[in-house]
Formats: structure tokens, C-alpha cells, sequence
């Protein structure tokens, strides 16, 4: 039995070729991530020296290095057995095998792909950046975000708010791991724990900002916890405000009409666009009487 130790896709995929080239079978290797690596097992990848490679060249499809990249990601120590396990089938049983989405390790290979991009997707939409001023310069801008995101995507995900936020110099700190931009170099350190208070104007702004735009008229609960779920709230300035915002909703939206029906209608009747629409409508009517006259009776 093999224990093999790996962190992150680059060290996964550099053990997985070594073992794939000796045709080491998927049973015969135990899989571990650094903080889980005491193990009774003594064989490692250092010991693959005395098997002989058996194949030399080892070719993966494009599509399972996209799926292993962000599989790697999720939080399941599993995952580097699921994807070695998918590798040496399609490099010595089925070639063809991600075509199979029945079969047991390729539908669970897309399920945790279609969780992982969720995961990515929600991240872009839910950080927020707080400004702080630096220590050894007050007039310089320095943004700190804090994000709780559900598998290990930080690493991979952090290029994205480097194009979106180029100009600013900000950090994103999450339990797992830190990312650091200084408008030059993209760093990483060790995870932190969740700081004590993240607060300043630009929040505060934001927070009035919001609502504002919040129009009870449009309030659709189970739409709105479909995109934005309850364990991402606690992260979000704004979703403070939501349960005061929802349960006054109904009382603001009759406030609403009950306060601006009249200036509404008003407004429609003095639209020059409804008006001509409606002199339109009138010639179009008198055209219509006139080529369908009744017929007489005389």
C-alpha cells in the first residue's frame, strides 16, 4: 500500500503521473492531505523507484484536467482518490469514460464540479471589500474583505478579483487560506480567524444605499434565499437589514400606492408618449368605422 500525500492539483497531478506511469492500481494507493498524513502506511512516492514504468506517456483528456482543477478544490479528503481513480480508468480502461454521466465516479466528478462553480460563483458575488488605513501612511487606501466560502476555491478564484479590482490594494481573508494584493504580486498566507470588526463609512454608505433600492413591491423571499442562502448572511453587511426590510414590506408597498396613484395616473395622462399613442389609437378606430360602415336597411 502506497500513502501518498497531497495539498493542492499541482501536487496531486505531479504524484498521479509517477503512479499512472508504473500502472499503480487505484486500490493499492491510500490518499492524504498533509494535516492527515500520520499514517501507519511507510510507502510513499519517494519508494516508486523500484516499480518499473510501465508507460511512459500518460494522456488525459483536456475536460478532466478543467474537472480535476476545480474538484481539487472541494473540501472532501476524498477527492484525490475519486480523481486518481477516474484518471487510471481513462488512461487504461475507457478513454471515452466522462461521456459515461451514469456511472458512479463521473456523476459524482460533475456533481462536485457543479458544486465547486456554484461555490465560485456565489464567492464573486458576496465578498465585500471594507477600507482601512494603513499604519505607516494615513493617506494611502488599503481593503480587506472576509469571506466564509464553502470548499477551498480562494486560490484559484483570487485571479478573478485581481482583474476586477487592479487598481486597489486589498486583501481577502478566509479560514483556509489569505490572498494579498499589493497592485503588483498576488501572495498567500495561512487562513485567520474571523476579525473582530470590519466596519467603516463605505458600509455604512452601502447600507443606507440599500435601502433605498429595496422595493417591497418586488420582494420575493424564497427567489431571493435561492441566490443569496442564510449561511452566507452573517458575511454581509446588508443582510442585517433584510429581516426588518421583509417583515415591514407589505405596509410599505400599500404606503406606496396609496401615496403615489394619483401622482402616477397624473403623470400617465401627461405623457406626450401615451398621448400620441392614444391619438393613434383614435385615428386608427375612426379609419376602421369608416371602411366597415353597416350595411342599410332601407
Amino acid at each position: 500500500m502506497y500513502c501518498i500525500t497531497a495539498n493542492d492539483f499541482e501536487q496531486w497531478r505531479y504524484q498521479a503521473r509517477a503512479l499512472l506511469q508504473r500502472n499503480i492500481l487505484p486500490a493499492d494507493i491510500s490518499w492524504n492531505s498533509q494535516e492527515l498524513s500520520g499514517s501507519l502506511f511507510t510507502q510513499g512516492a519517494n519508494d516508486l523507484g523500484d516499480k518499473a514504468i510501465v508507460k511512459d506517456a500518460i494522456n488525459i483528456p483536456k475536460a478532466f484536467i478543467a474537472l480535476a482543477i476545480n474538484v481539487a478544490c472541494f473540501r472532501d479528503p476524498l477527492r484525490w482518490a475519486l480523481l486518481y481513480r477516474v484518471a487510471w480508468r481513462l488512461s487504461f480502461e475507457d478513454k471515452t469514460l466522462l461521456n459515461d454521466a451514469i456511472d458512479d465516479d463521473i456523476a459524482r466528478l460533475y456533481t462536485m464540479n457543479k458544486m465547486i462553480s456554484r461555490d465560485k460563483h456565489k464567492m464573486a458575488a458576496f465578498v465585500r471589500f471594507q477600507q482601512l488605513k494603513c499604519v505607516n501612511d494615513e493617506s494611502d487606501e488599503y481593503f480587506v474583505a472576509w469571506y466564509e466560502p464553502e470548499h477551498l476555491i480562494l486560490a484559484i478564484k483570487a485571479s478573478f478579483f485581481v482583474k476586477r479590482f487592479s487598481n486597489m490594494r486589498w486583501s481577502i481573508l478566509t479560514p483556509d487560506l489569505c490572498a494579498h494584493w499589493d497592485l503588483n504580486t498576488l501572495q498567500f498566507t495561512p487562513g485567520v480567524r474571523r476579525p473582530s470588526n470590519l466596519h467603516d463609512e463605505l458600509e455604512t454608505l452601502w447600507l443606507e444605499y440599500y435601502k433605498n433600492i429595496f422595493n417591497p413591491a418586488r420582494l420575493k423571499t424564497k427567489a431571493m434565499q435561492s441566490e443569496m442562502p442564510k449561511k452566507y448572511w452573517r458575511n454581509l453587511p446588508e443582510a442585517a437589514l433584510i429581516k426588518g426590510l421583509t417583515k415591514n414590506a407589505q405596509s410599505q408597498m400599500e404606503s406606496m400606492i396609496d401615496s403615489s396613484s394619483f401622482d402616477v395616473c397624473e403623470k400617465t395622462a401627461q405623457s406626450t408618449f401615451i398621448q400620441e399613442k392614444q391619438k393613434r389609437l383614435r385615428v386608427a378606430r375612426l379609419n376602421h368605422e369608416k371602411t366597415h360602415l353597416p350595411l342599410s336597411t332601407d
